[in-house]
């Protein structure tokens, strides 16, 4: 499916041909036709027939070329079924949305190539095009957001999981001191080449959100140590802070001197 998609692109928007390689059969039959050298299937229409095949090949629906009784309308109900692997990724377009049809145009303008002053292609689009196309520009700015916002949670994903590393690998060793906060940042608060994130002062304002929603999600702020990095694998542990958690609610920051401390805790409770 992927090889004929990227000869013909979608609807023959790169071969020019919108059937995409189909050919109606030379001879009128009954049953279904198999086309020998381009291997498309043809099955002719019938009142009531229903067609289940694998959506990544490359599909369609034949002109109608004639319906014996003027009377009758004809109607073609499809159904795209997806499984779970890729299911909540199609959720945000599901085809002919609102959404599907702005990422079609975004297709296929980005393969209308601009001509030159020969009336020839120059294969590509420059600047002052894309910014002459007011939907084209607006879409590129949305898609770009949506990277940044998708590294955004990706890295905090990331950095949520190097603080509780820290912190439980300082719980399983030897060293009988809490942690203090400006520890934690000192060790997580290193920026990645790509995104630039997360500086100390963002590592420092994480942990203290880490800190102050560990009540008000679902699982209580617990964490499952699944590889036993302070030492008991399948462990639940809980941060706690050893001051009074006053000490960062009136103020901007919590102090880089507070102490953190890990409790272990059942997985059922809070």
């Amino acid at each position: 499916g992927l090889e004929h998609y990227a000869e013909n692109g979608y609807k023959g928007m790169i071969s020019g041909d919108p059937m995409g390689g189909w050919k109606s059969p030379d001879t009128a039959t009954s049953g279904v036709h198999v086309d020998s050298c381009n291997k498309w299937v043809t099955i002719p229409y019938t009142c009531n027939r229903g067609i289940v095949h694998n959506g990544d090949l490359p599909h369609l629906s034949a002109p109608i070329q004639h319906i014996d009784d003027d009377q009758l309308s004809r109607v073609i109900v499809g159904f795209n079924v997806f499984g779970h692997d890729v299911g909540a990724r199609v959720a945000k377009a599901p085809e002919h949305s609102r959404q599907f049809r702005r990422q079609v145009k975004l297709y296929r303008t980005t393969l209308s190539a601009p001509k030159d002053n020969k009336g020839g292609s120059n294969g590509g689009m420059d600047l002052s095009q894309i910014r002459k196309n007011k939907g084209l520009t607006k879409l590129l700015v949305l898609a770009k957001r949506e990277r940044v916002k998708e590294q955004l949670r990706r890295d905090q994903k990331q950095l949520t999981c190097n603080i509780w590393n820290h912190l439980l690998s300082h719980h399983g060793s030897d060293e009988k001191r809490h942690l203090c906060v400006g520890d934690i940042v000192e060790e997580c608060g290193i920026p990645n080449n790509e995104s630039g994130w997360p500086t100390p002062v963002d590592a420092h304002v994480h942990l203290q959100n880490m800190l102050k929603q560990r009540d008000s999600i679902d699982d209580g702020g617990k964490y499952h140590d699944v590889d036993g990095i302070a030492g008991i694998c399948g462990a639940y542990y809980k941060m706690t802070v050893v001051d009074d958690l006053e000490s960062f609610t009136k103020r901007n920051l919590i102090d880089a001197s507070t102490a953190i401390s890990l409790t272990r805790c059942e997985s059922d409770t809070v």
